[in-house]
């Protein structure tokens, strides 16, 4: 069986690009539907800290590409969850890109998250790709409605 390499979604957000671009990249407002960055060094090269409920320590991820208002990239540690020693090296890591088109009725989001294919043997990557294939289509509707309730906030 070949493993796919990718995991990627769409969805329509009916806010503006600008807001999506600050709920994609803004730690304060990350926390609401990612997880909690515990630290983001917001450049190319800088590291992020990611840190879910019920784990102790963040694990790392690092920004690979910034270009506001439309992509934002960072590489983390795909299966890190319970394997917090497994690094960020780009073949025990797979990169996530966001992109974000304006549309007149929205944004319209699209999430790639690619590598596991090249993820090293110690790594079950297929449990890897189902883990992340099912939390995408979970983080994404936390984000729909995290966005939602800042325009009814409003």
């Amino acid at each position: 069986m070949t493993l796919p390499d990718r995991i990627e979604r769409t969805q329509l957000l009916p806010v503006p690009r600008e807001r999506v671009w600050d709920a994609i990249t803004k730690p304060e407002h990350l926390v609401h539907w990612l997880g909690m960055v515990s630290d983001m060094d917001f450049r190319v090269g800088g590291e992020i800290h990611f840190t879910w409920e019920n784990e102790r320590s963040p694990y790392p991820g690092m920004i690979e590409v910034i270009e506001p208002p439309h992509r934002f990239a960072f590489r983390w540690s795909s299966y890190a969850i319970g394997h917090p020693n497994l690094g960020l090296a780009p073949t025990a890591s797979t990169l996530v890109e966001f992109t974000l088109e304006e549309l007149a009725e929205g944004t319209r989001l699209t999430l790639v998250e690619s590598g596991f294919a090249s993820l090293p043997q110690a790594i079950p990557a297929g449990e890897a790709y189902q883990e992340n294939q099912q939390g995408w289509q979970a983080l994404l509707s936390e984000l729909q409605a995290f966005l939602q309730s800042q325009v009814e906030a409003v």
